[in-house]
């Protein structure tokens, strides 16, 4: 099973707060964890915006730790049936996470995040809270 860190679980890993994220990716291989470039580029725009030494080693723990899956086109394609679907339906995402919950989807990974309410509104797409 391949597990995507959404943003705020990277973020909760990086600080180890709540301790089960660590916890629980003790419990797997390295090659089942992986980032979007997307949730990579979150993390770089926070690095920039609040530089501090123990972000940037945290981040790069992160980078060593996770692979990074590049936006494709399969990720494209899907992220505009999720972006029309919700549009349509007047229940839309940030771009941010649409783009996120499309290379989950792409990945057949199930997406680590504690927003699972709100990812919940992406038809097929499984999501797991591990902050708790």
């Amino acid at each position: 099973m391949i597990y995507m860190f959404d943003t705020d679980t990277v973020s909760f890993f990086m600080k180890d707060n709540p301790k089960e994220i660590r916890k629980k990716v003790a419990k797997h291989d390295k090659d089942n964890f992986c980032i979007s470039a997307i949730t990579c580029a979150e993390l770089m725009f926070g690095l920039k915006k609040n530089y501090s030494e123990k972000l940037d080693f945290w981040l790069n723990e992160v980078l060593d730790r996770f692979r990074v899956i590049s936006f494709d086109d399969a990720s494209s394609i899907i992220y505009g049936e999720i972006r029309a679907t919700l549009e349509k339906s007047g229940n839309p995402l940030d771009n941010m996470d649409m783009l996120i919950a499309a290379s989950a989807l792409a990945e057949k990974a199930i997406l680590v995040s504690h927003n699972v309410k709100h990812f919940s509104k992406v038809k097929d797409l499984k999501v797991e809270d591990w902050s708790k």
